[in-house]
């Protein structure tokens, strides 16, 4: 279902959970001001999303196991 998740150290989810895990769509919020908005898989950054920095540069694209692939 859909859910909210704030941890200890200052991340907060807001998204869909299966299982009691990250997974399927969702926005990652990070302490530094980074924010990613895409797939999950058991809790890591899984298929296609976007990760935007605390400076404004973005990285769109696919992602696996947490890191981008491709360009």
């Amino acid at each position: 279902g859909q859910g909210t998740l704030t941890n200890p150290d200052g991340r907060k989810y807001v998204g869909e959970f299966k299982d009691g895990e990250i997974n399927g769509q969702g926005t990652m919020t990070f302490p530094d001001g980074a924010k990613y908005v895409g797939q999950f898989m058991d809790g890591e950054f899984n298929g296609q999303g976007t990760l935007t920095y605390p400076d404004g540069r973005k990285y769109v694209g696919q992602f696996k196991d947490g890191k981008f692939i491709g360009k």
